[in-house]
């Protein structure tokens, strides 16, 4: 019986933390284990002390948490030090690193000084930002130029990442579990329990509310089309930290409308949001800027209408007037007519069930874990081809 092939995850977030990066780390990593991988997981995490590293296993990945110090400096030198030593003490070929700007670089450092092959798989913001931030310009620069093989998680990215680093970037999205993520029937019994008002119209946005996620967009447009219609509109996953005072000032200036906002915390229960999802008329991603969000996977997958930006993964996602609508991200102060036109739209129910068909056929787990399977192959050969 041969050993297994062993691969290093660098990830910025640990397992179970909040975001699409983190949900995307333990999904992947999840795949390369049933692939017959032995996976490790460096992570920044909140359960190692300042600068020391934890390792724990659970369900067949070996998870190594280290602690945050509060300078990235210091953040990126433990990383480095204690992924190598897992990269050393594991003897593995491969490390795969996750976001470009921190962790993603961190990982194809080590993979470096070890002589081991490298995958980055680019995000959406390490590249959107990264790119305009001289914090952070270097540490993309470098982990784009010299890792083995990279990747990126929209067609958008990909061409950016590529037009700008002159190197081929993959793209390979993401997925989501159809079996999870699937439709509900409307409960009343938690529509009551909200509460909802009979008889309107329910808008929805998951995620963390903030402003790349177009809040000084959504939250207008929803005091607009509130003035003259019964509506909802359910935030669903709360609004983050730094978003806050912006929240606060809306409710302010705006408080007939935000008193029919219900700000829902996220539970990660995939039946439970789609339970909510059902109840919803129209969900909507007002983004600046993404790269492929698992918010919008999900509602499709669970059936549900969209209304999107043309940005990132949207594009990928939604074909305009057949899985759901798109919006020019220049037009987002047409945002209330875009929502009231999708409201109207009779075609708007099969929208949804477009998506979500849409969604079985090219966003499979087996497809996403295929196109990894496919670009470690092609890591490892290039890596044991090259001279010494």
């Amino acid at each position: 019986m041969t050993d297994p092939s062993k691969v290093v995850f660098f990830a910025p977030h640990s397992p179970g933390e909040r975001g699409g990066v983190a949900n995307a780390t333990a999904r992947i990593a999840g795949q390369a284990t049933a692939r017959g991988e032995e996976v490790h997981l460096v992570c920044w995490s909140k359960h190692a002390p300042p600068g020391g590293c934890v390792t724990r296993e659970k369900q067949g990945l070996f998870e190594h948490h280290v602690g945050r110090q509060g300078d990235t400096e210091r953040d990126l030198m433990a990383l480095v030090e204690h992924g190598g030593s897992v990269i050393q003490r594991s003897s593995a070929d491969l490390v795969h690193g996750i976001y470009a700007s921190d962790a993603g670089y961190a990982g194809v450092l080590a993979a470096q000084l070890a002589g081991a092959a490298s995958i980055l798989s680019l995000r959406g913001n390490d590249v959107d930002r990264g790119l305009f931030r001289a914090d952070q310009f270097h540490f993309v620069k470098h982990a784009v130029e010299r890792a083995t093989r990279v990747s990126g998680v929209s067609r958008e990215l990909c061409h950016k990442a590529s037009q700008v680093f002159e190197r081929a970037v993959h793209h390979v999205t993401n997925s989501v579990d159809t079996q999870l993520f699937k439709p509900e029937e409307p409960d009343n019994s938690l529509r009551a329990a909200i509460p909802l008002e009979s008889g309107a119209r329910v808008l929805a946005f998951v995620g963390e509310l903030r402003e790349k996620k177009g809040m000084r967009f959504l939250l207008p447009a929803f005091a607009e089309l509130s003035r003259s219609m019964p509506l909802q509109l359910l935030l669903i996953g709360g609004v983050r930290r730094d978003a806050q005072a912006a929240f606060a000032a809306f409710e302010a200036t705006a408080p007939d409308a935000a008193a029919r906002i219900k700000v829902l915390e996220y539970s990660g229960s995939p039946k439970r949001l789609c339970r909510l999802l059902s109840l919803c008329d129209l969900l909507v991603f007002p983004s600046l800027f993404e790269g492929t969000p698992n918010a919008v996977l999900e509602a499709m997958s669970a059936a549900r209408p969209v209304l999107a930006t043309r940005v990132g993964g949207h594009a990928d996602l939604i074909d305009h007037g057949v899985t759901g609508a798109l919006l020019d991200p220049r037009d987002l102060d047409q945002l209330p007519d875009a929502i009231l036109e999708c409201l109207d739209n009779p075609e708007r129910e099969r929208w949804g069930k477009r998506a979500r068909e849409f969604v079985v056929q090219a966003h499979a787990p087996a497809l996403e874990s295929e196109a990894y399977g496919r670009l470690y192959a092609e890591a490892r050969a290039a890596s044991a081809s090259s001279p010494a």
